[in-house]
């Protein structure tokens, strides 16, 4: 039952990041967590 489980949360998240992924598009750059809020400043100034 808890493998069953784990099956189905895995498969979920992939198929999530498969939709995402074709949504969004492939990332040109390596996403960081410091990229947007940078960006964003330097947009702002």
């Amino acid at each position: 039952m808890r493998k069953r489980l784990v099956a189905w949360t895995l498969l979920t998240c992939t198929l999530l990041a498969v939709a995402v992924w074709t949504v969004l598009g492939p990332p040109d750059r390596p996403a960081g967590p410091h990229l947007p809020s940078r960006n964003l400043t330097a947009a702002v100034r």
